[in-house]
């Protein structure tokens, strides 16, 4: 199958081929009598040697394709897995991201805030406050324009999370599509993560991180969290 890939981590990709190979080939020659000609490894030829590879060795490479419950319970940290799923971009991302325009539009709102206050502080009096903007704009700053995308089951309760290198975005990724990648972090039912201090960020600092998962959200809260039973993933590649 001819793979259109919307996001492949090259780096990470290169580190696994190495270890699977037990060194790093950059390149193949092939030589005649005369001429030698060098041709380049691309990361389309890379990635599906790494699949080979993975799937020759399950042992060593932690090779998985869960698609059931029953599958999820099984995995650990540090399986490479493989899913298809439904992904999507939950939108407090989309609105941090720098394409989002909820950053414009606070500008703009800031920069009409002395026109305002000439009608008086009742109008202004349910607007964001000045630390409601600023730890908006720490959220936005934290990001880092990194995007944080969500993969649904249809035969699966299992939700799976992770976070993206804008350096490594190829096309849109919302959509069913195969999701690749390295289990770092699992959490049960009944436990919530929220998506801007999901593992690999640091928005909110660790302490008050575990007592906001030991509590339910409620409200227009939820859809900033993510429930269990879910798995976080070091996302290596995302392919239609």
């Amino acid at each position: 199958m001819l793979k259109r890939f919307t996001y492949l981590d090259t780096e990470a990709l290169s580190d696994y081929v190495s270890a699977l190979e037990d060194g790093v080939r950059q390149s193949m020659e092939r030589r005649d009598e005369t001429v030698r000609s060098t041709f380049a490894d691309t990361p389309q030829a890379q990635f599906e040697r790494m699949l080979s590879l993975a799937k020759s060795d399950t042992s060593l490479a932690g090779w998985r394709t869960p698609t059931s419950d029953q599958d999820f319970e099984t995995v650990e940290i540090g399986n490479l897995i493989e899913v298809e799923c439904d992904l999507y971009v939950p939108d407090i991302v989309k609105a941090l991201a720098p394409q989002g325009g909820l950053m414009d539009a606070m500008e703009q709102f800031e920069a009409l805030l002395p026109a305002m206050s000439m009608f008086g502080t009742e109008p202004l009096d349910d607007l964001p406050s000045r630390e409601q903007r600023d730890a908006v704009r720490l959220a936005a700053n934290s990001l880092g324009g990194k995007q944080i995308v969500v993969g649904e089951l249809d035969q699966s309760e299992w939700r799976l999370a992770g976070q993206l290198e804008s350096s490594y975005v190829r096309a849109d990724v919302e959509g069913q599509a195969r999701l690749v990648g390295k289990v770092s972090s699992i959490w049960k039912p009944g436990q919530w993560k929220p998506l801007l201090a999901l593992p690999g960020s640091s928005l909110i600092p660790r302490e008050q991180r575990r007592r906001m998962e030991r509590t339910k959200p409620t409200g227009d809260q939820l859809d900033n969290y993510l429930e269990g039973p879910a798995v976080m993933l070091d996302v290596l590649a995302i392919y239609r």
